[in-house]
């Protein structure tokens, strides 16, 4: 393995830190990984990104990197999202020489670092952050995320040292790539409201998503390497709770191979030829709007031939 680095800005204090594996992947590209690391926007941990990027260079990931933003007074938005896109260019620029699949690259973080890579995946295609950001198609573009325990809907320091409040929720739309999410119940800093409000925001909008929400732990816990024994005598969720519910996400999403069996065709059985009675007044449902309700309607028909638009709510 070897590590270059690569600055972002003139002063240096946004970089792109990058480990290139020597082993060459068996189908010559391989997916790449962007790591953000967290740290309240105060401070960004280099080493943060260590427990999701080995699993994933042990299943064949040929470049980890990490993006180390300016912290504290530093801070700004959304030059961070606009150094992001710049890194997810540079490794794409960087596709053949580290062979790298350009159309494979995964960006992650935690906390911060999971809000960073949210607006990047909703921004990237906005005109304004293109042109600073040197892009003038999808080179900015990232092809998944992975997003953990993020204050998803918070206020941001702007360039002229303003506030101003970003909700990632009202941002998701078809340029949105699929994110998976991952968040502690119990979280007692970022609420998992943010991410329940993220995951509504994604079906509403249809992009594709995986989530995984441990019934107990605090910040950061589903990051963790270790288990940890909670006051009440439980065991603290870890990363391996969701990695490989994550990996097959990412398998899924990114177009990867898959040792797996084929699914037999199912056969339905004979449809009794009771005729249901049809209320006056309703029209069929649509098979599109039947699996498990809509965002804004969360009522199910009983069934395939069951006519109903109007009905009571038993109480």
């Amino acid at each position: 393995m070897r590590t270059e680095r690569f600055d972002l800005n003139s002063d240096g204090s946004a970089r792109l830190m990058v480990d290139i594996y020597d082993e060459k992947p068996a189908d010559s590209k391989a997916p790449a990984l962007i790591y953000v690391p967290g740290g309240a926007f105060m401070m960004c941990v280099e080493t943060d990104r260590g427990e999701i990027a080995s699993r994933l260079v042990e299943r064949g990931f040929r470049v980890s990197c990490t993006y180390v933003y300016p912290v504290g007074r530093a801070y700004r938005f959304p030059q961070v999202t606009i150094d992001l896109m710049k890194a997810i260019k540079l490794v794409r620029d960087h596709s053949e020489e580290w062979s790298v699949d350009p159309d494979r690259i995964v960006i992650g973080g935690g906390s911060a670092g999971a809000f960073i890579c949210m607006t990047c995946g909703n921004l990237w295609n906005r005109p304004d952050l293109m042109e600073a950001a040197g892009c003038t198609g999808e080179e900015g573009k990232p092809n998944a995320m992975v997003l953990g325990f993020g204050p998803m809907f918070c206020g941001q320091q702007t360039a002229d040292a303003q506030l101003t409040y970003v909700a990632n929720g009202d941002l998701v739309g078809d340029q949105t790539p699929p994110a998976f999410f991952h968040h502690a119940r119990k979280d007692a800093l970022v609420s998992v409201y943010q991410t329940i409000a993220m995951l509504d925001a994604m079906e509403r909008h249809k992009r594709p998503f995986g989530v995984y929400i441990s019934s107990n732990g605090d910040h950061g816990d589903t990051s963790s390497q270790k288990r940890y024994l909670e006051k009440d005598g439980t065991a603290s969720p870890c990363v391996d709770d969701w990695f490989p519910g994550c990996w097959q996400f990412l398998q899924n999403e990114l177009g990867m191979r898959q040792d797996v069996g084929e699914r037999e065709p199912m056969v339905m059985p004979p449809l009794s030829c009771e005729i249901p009675i049809v209320p006056e007044g309703s029209v069929p449902t649509k098979f599109e709007d039947m699996p498990f309700g809509q965002a804004d309607d969360l009522h199910m028909p009983f069934s395939t031939r069951f006519f109903d638009k109007d009905f009571d709510v038993y109480k």
